[in-house]
């Protein structure tokens, strides 16, 4: 009971602290039915309006939620009815915390206050940053998540019912009403539901604690592998309180881009967030032949040894330590970035796919490597018209000639890698930090997969590097949005990107609806006496690697930069001359040598050839500027890779890139990266098999 207690008036504190003052004073007010009119007019929602009136929006604002409601605004409203509500209270009285269903019965003011604050504010997403509502044809498709959060900074998804579509419960138990939905006010739509929404308050940490014991949850022994490696603490962080305070009072304050004459926000939150792959219960009673209840990490240990994974891995009982096996073992199931459903593929500018179509089905491969916990690996996230879903760690053959379509060829057995269930049907598990996917075979870096990685062009998104990018909900955005990174030492956002310079004005754009040519819709882009230095991920392999930088030339504004690499942060070393990213095939002079296609290849193969030897590439066939357009960035002159180091690297070998102005006077000027790639020299140096132009 105290524990419970302590975690709901803990969730009261961060509700109260995520919002910013609303004085609806200045808003004008519809004299036509708003949200707040409609409710009042109903009876069925006599209870929630009351709780609206007592709710305020934050802790240092006098309006009140119901205030709010009656003002313009984008208001999506899930209204619990009274009976709604009353279930939910009965459900109080059964878990303890108060004796009986109703609202006198609650053991102090700030329990009943927490408790009023998580119906009300979860029941409504504030959608007028961004302009958006949401009718029912726009929610998103089963177990992915709505892209604006509600007023308690909750994540919520909705659930279909397989034979009936038109059936829909939010977070899969608070069934949406068939009869009163969408219905229209000045302010928003309200949806009528019929239990309140209570995302669950668990971490990840927390979660894989009850799970050790929990043999229901049929994730039981994956849950005591974590704890054996002493991960609980580290998967149950939420946010950044640090920053949240500095946010809260003021620290970041918005920078004015002079370009655009705009202002630009800092994020509001620095969150953490993890993703855990876990082989089921079920996998494990069969490979191991016992009751789940009686495995130990001992039987994990020795299974893993007898499958060969992890051949260096010291075999010792110290499972904290990164080379031990089972935290070999156990880290690469894990990432350090909450991935939700829809993010698991990351569907934006690839060829053939239109991703302002709600239903849009996957066309050519998507990818992303990640960097696992733990000793850094690469683990592969793949979707594809062939995959059937999202996978882990796949590797087919690609139709990926200069006529071809770039779809899977074929994929063998040992290749086909591991199936992601997402489905209705899916026991994934959804956590306020974390996400938990259940798989049914086993996940490990073996010599194969890191074989397979050492064959391939590795191409990461520049925020693909940041995992706050995809815990802060900046990747592939479904509006358009700006961000703004403090260049102060102690304000710093980012873990693997540094900002050297206090003279540094470094932004994420979300190119959102904006036909830029940009792999992924969003850009890393800085001016000022700009000075940044990014953590890179590992090889898979000891290998000499090509690194390319991705740049789209933009008239008058772009910058030329050093680039430095190496494995000492502070002592990197420049490589080559400096990156003048105002040069493009499109340029006066043309010096690039760059020419669009022709119908013979031999024609075509030799302009490549000429601009690698000039140090550049085309940009990619892979990516489009406009959402199924056709044209992309092999045929745009303005798109073009360039090739910015050269060197033999190792896998154990953390690497860094220094990206300088050599322009201190010139401080419109920007330093723009889109992707980075790397690319094996077996791919890039293959007489045979010449890379291909995707």
């Amino acid at each position: 009971m105290k524990k419970l207690l302590s975690i709901v008036c803990l969730l009261s504190v961060f509700l109260v602290a995520c919002h910013e003052d609303i004085d609806t004073s200045a808003r004008y007010v519809f004299k036509e039915r708003t949200i707040a009119g409609y409710l009042d007019s109903h009876s069925q929602f006599s209870e929630y309006v009351r709780l609206m009136k007592e709710q305020p929006v934050s802790d240092i604002s006098q309006t009140s939620v119901y205030q709010l409601m009656t003002a313009y605004g984008y208001y999506t409203v899930f209204a619990p009815t009274n009976d709604a509500i009353q279930l939910y209270m009965d459900s109080l009285v059964i878990k303890g915390i108060i004796p009986e269903a109703n609202w006198n019965a609650f053991p102090d003011e700030k329990t009943r206050d927490s408790i009023r604050a998580v119906l009300v504010l979860n029941s409504i997403l504030d959608g007028t940053k961004q302009g958006r509502t949401f009718v029912t044809g726009d929610f998103p498709k089963t177990n992915e998540e709505f892209e604006i959060n509600t007023m308690a900074d909750r994540k919520i998804s909705v659930v279909y019912n397989k034979r009936d579509l038109d059936s829909m419960a939010i977070d899969g138990i608070c069934p949406v009403s068939k009869k009163n939905r969408d219905i229209e006010a000045i302010n928003g739509f309200i949806h009528e539901v019929g239990y309140v929404i209570n995302p669950s308050n668990e971490t990840l940490g927390s979660t894989l604690h009850k799970f050790t014991t929990d043999y229901e949850s049929n994730l039981s022994v994956m849950a005591r592998l974590v704890e054996a490696c002493g991960l609980t603490d580290t998967l149950s962080r939420v946010k950044d309180e640090r920053y949240d305070l500095l946010y809260r009072t003021g620290a970041f304050p918005k920078f004015h881009w002079n370009l655009l004459n705009v202002d630009v926000e800092a994020p509001e939150h620095r969150k953490y967030g993890f993703t855990l792959f876990a082989e089921t219960d079920e996998f494990w009673e069969e490979e191991l032949g016992k009751d789940r209840k009686d495995i130990t990490k001992e039987d994990v240990i020795e299974w893993v040894k007898d499958q060969g994974f992890y051949p260096d891995a010291v075999n010792d009982d110290k499972y904290t330590e990164e080379n031990n096996l089972l935290n070999m073992f156990v880290t690469y199931h894990l990432l350090p970035e909450r991935i939700p459903v829809d993010k698991l593929a990351l569907h934006a500018k690839e060829k053939g796919y239109n991703y302002k179509l709600k239903n849009a089905k996957p066309t050519i491969p998507v990818w992303a490597h990640y960097v696992t916990m733990g000793k850094r690996r690469l683990l592969r996230l793949w979707e594809s018209a062939e995959s059937g879903g999202p996978c882990l760690n796949r590797f087919p053959k690609l139709n990926n000639g200069r006529h071809e379509d770039y779809h899977e060829k074929e994929c063998s057995e040992e290749n086909e890698g591991i199936f992601i269930a997402t489905d209705e049907t899916s026991s994934l598990v959804k956590l306020i930090n974390g996400m938990i996917y259940p798989i049914d075979k086993p996940l490990a870096y073996t010599e194969h997969v890191r074989n397979e990685l050492a064959k391939v062009r590795l191409r990461y998104d520049a925020w693909e590097l940041q995992p706050e990018a995809m815990n802060n909900d900046m990747r592939i955005m479904t509006y358009f949005k700006r961000f703004y990174f403090s260049s102060d030492p102690d304000k710093q956002y980012f873990d693997n990107l540094t900002v050297n310079s206090k003279q540094t004005d470094l932004m994420l754009l979300n190119g959102y609806d904006q036909d830029w040519p940009n792999y992924q819709l969003d850009e890393v882009l800085a001016e000022g006496v700009y000075d940044i230095t990014i953590t890179l991920p590992p090889v898979p392999k000891h290998g000499i690697y090509e690194i390319r930088m991705g740049v789209s030339t933009y008239s008058g504004t772009r910058g030329i930069c050093q680039v430095y690499w190496g494995s000492r942060k502070d002592q990197l070393v420049a490589q080559g001359i400096p990156v003048n990213m105002q040069l493009g095939g499109n340029s006066a002079n043309n010096i690039l040598g760059w020419e669009q296609d022709t119908d013979d290849e031999d024609y075509d193969a030799e302009v490549d050839k000429k601009m690698r030897n000039n140090g550049f590439l085309k940009g990619p066939e892979y990516i489009i500027s406009t959402p199924g357009g056709r044209t992309t960035n092999r045929s745009n002159a303005g798109s073009t890779r360039r090739i910015v180091v050269r060197e033999s690297m190792s896998p154990d070998v953390v690497y860094y890139m220094r990206f300088k102005t050599v322009q201190p006077d010139y401080t419109a000027k920007q330093l723009f990266v889109d992707y980075l790639e790397w690319c094996p020299k077996e791919v890039y140096d293959n007489p045979e098999h010449p890379e291909d132009i995707w």
